[in-house]
């Protein structure tokens, strides 16, 4: 009997686990393949699930605060704890902000101030800056987003994605 070198070893080892490794254990078959269709609706109930499951989210934190949150338009829906005597915010104007950014179970992201260009600042979300449209300066407001009005599917820094946020607002 012929003995194998230290390299055909090796090679015949290789291909063993590489056969043996690519089969399925017990020899199923293979999981029939979805339509086209079929994946669309599957990804459409997905996504379904995933905004009713959000819905749920932002009706607890509202019902838990018991406090007058008013629709804002998209999903976004803001309490003005404040009304301010300042004049109204404009499209385009610079507009510095005192804020605390949390999630909706209480998760801390962000607080601070910053300037926001209204409805031209891309580092701000959109539903900051709609809000901050029908806002007058010495606003407090509590702004409440969706995530697709937040930081979306991607989120950005310690906001995780798919996180509808609360925004506690003052406008300088």
């Amino acid at each position: 009997m012929a003995r194998l070198g230290p390299r055909s070893a090796w090679g015949l080892t290789v291909a063993l686990v590489w056969v043996f490794g690519c089969q399925r254990p017990g020899g199923e078959p293979d999981a029939p393949q979805l339509s086209e269709a079929e994946v669309q609706e599957r990804l459409i109930q997905q996504n379904r699930a995933a905004l009713e499951q959000e819905r749920t989210y932002l009706k607890a934190f509202m019902d838990s605060t018991q406090w007058a949150f008013a629709p804002a338009g998209s999903g976004a829906y803001e309490w003005r704890v404040e009304q301010g005597s300042g004049s109204p915010v404009a499209e385009k104007e610079l507009v510095n902000i005192a804020y605390r950014l949390t999630g909706v179970h209480g998760e801390a992201y962000e607080a601070g101030t910053r300037e926001v260009r209204v409805l031209r600042d891309p580092n701000a979300v959109w539903g900051l800056q709609y809000a901050l449209l029908r806002a007058r300066h010495g606003d407090s407001i509590v702004l409440l987003l969706p995530a697709h009005l937040g930081h979306g599917l991607a989120g950005e820094g310690s906001v995780p994605p798919m996180s509808p946020l609360v925004y506690y607002l003052r406008v300088l």
